[in-house]
């Protein structure tokens, strides 16, 4: 069966759709020495390979030496972005020769892609994270973007992941700057769902799938800020530290579990928009998404008037080398033209930000910005 690749809409908040965790979840050292075995458990014969070419040499020596060769000619190595194109294409490259599962390797362009190309081939996904950048092996949804690397728009997938498999000496060798949008954009999860939860639960008790959602973004939360520095010093010396496999978890297994329980209530507000409005900015291209999510969540803060909370993290970030301003993100705050297209992406109609308990003007977001920059210059130790 094939699924039509689009933006889902307005929601129920009473009817939970859980898909908390993939089929199968593994994680340590040897791991990936036991795919083979794992793909017979689920009847995968025939496979095909998604994977980025860097992300495809990190990973290859911790592989069985017969998976390239039980892939044959089904590898496809993807470049850019996640676009509609790339996932029509290889899809129909799934259906045409009757592969069972995809294996994803990589970051989240190339896991989003591997994701959307399984379900609408109406096949298996196995999934092999390079980097901790985000929690898009865990996760069944996909981000899309335009071939200028513009968002566009996300889609939840009707099914869990079937397997996830994690080799942390790949992840802490991997470039710092990874780990680092990984702790951005995991922060978020506590952030957002809290925004969303006041927005959609203002007098009533959770529900307990709810619940679950919410626990696992103060886990998020705690962890990263406890372990987040130590994780970040193993990363750049390359080493497995407990830090760091706790940090790893925190991002891909409860960051996952946020959305994976809680569903809209538990996935993005205010800081993913800011994420989107930014994307409009040439400035920004060298950074990645987890690190615009993470100054996005200093946006949302402001907003809601959450100042002490605000500043807290801020020295935080400090410590994480994450942007706390404008002139971090390398966008002139001076240069009004530029501002005016971020805000206004940032707050278009279909955008997460309307999601939350405040309705948000253009002035409003111009005024959260600004306050940002100023607390930045002058709260941080």
């Amino acid at each position: 069966m094939k699924h039509k690749i689009e933006l889902k809409g307005v929601f129920d908040i009473n009817i939970a759709t859980v898909k908390g965790a993939p089929g199968h979840y593994r994680i340590g050292e040897g791991v990936l020495r036991e795919i083979e075995v794992l793909l017979s458990e689920i009847n995968v014969k025939r496979i095909h390979i998604v994977c980025g070419k860097k992300a495809w040499h990190a990973v290859e020596p911790y592989l069985p030496v017969t998976l390239k060769e039980i892939a044959g000619t089904n590898f496809t190595f993807v470049e850019g972005h996640c676009t509609l194109e790339t996932v029509e294409r290889i899809s129909e490259q799934l259906t045409a020769n009757s592969i069972d599962a995809v294996i994803g390797i990589g970051g989240g362009t190339a896991l989003d892609i591997a994701k959307a190309s399984a379900v609408h081939a109406g096949i298996k996904s196995i999934l092999i994270p390079s980097i901790a950048s985000t929690c898009s092996a865990w996760t069944p949804l996909s981000v899309f973007y335009d071939h200028h690397g513009v968002f566009t728009h996300y889609t939840e997938f009707p099914l869990a992941n079937t397997l996830v498999l994690i080799e942390p000496s790949v992840i802490a060798t991997a470039p710092v700057q990874y780990l680092k949008a990984g702790i951005g954009d995991t922060l978020a999860k506590f952030y957002e769902a809290e925004a969303l939860i006041a927005s959609f639960y203002k007098e009533e008790e959770l529900p307990v799938w709810l619940k679950v959602s919410y626990f696992s973004s103060v886990i998020c939360r705690d962890v990263l800020l406890k372990d987040g520095k130590a994780a970040l010093q193993s990363t750049s010396e390359g080493i497995v530290s407990d830090e760091l496999i706790r940090v790893i978890e925190a991002i891909i297994l409860t960051g996952g579990m946020v959305g994976g329980f809680g569903g809209k209530a538990g996935r993005i507000a205010g800081a993913h928009s800011i994420h989107n409005g930014l994307t409009e900015a040439n400035e920004v291209k060298h950074l990645l998404h987890g690190e615009l999510v993470a100054y996005g969540i200093l946006i949302q803060l402001a907003l809601e008037g959450k100042d002490s909370e605000l500043l807290k993290l801020l020295n935080y970030y400090d410590d994480f080398g994450l942007p706390l301003s404008l002139e971090q993100l390398t966008i002139d705050p001076d240069n009004q033209e530029l501002l005016e297209r971020i805000v206004k992406k940032a707050l278009r109609p279909e955008e997460s930000i309307h999601l939350m308990n405040q309705k948000v003007t253009e002035e409003d977001l111009y005024d959260a910005i600004k306050k940002v920059d100023k607390f930045s210059v002058s709260e941080v130790l």
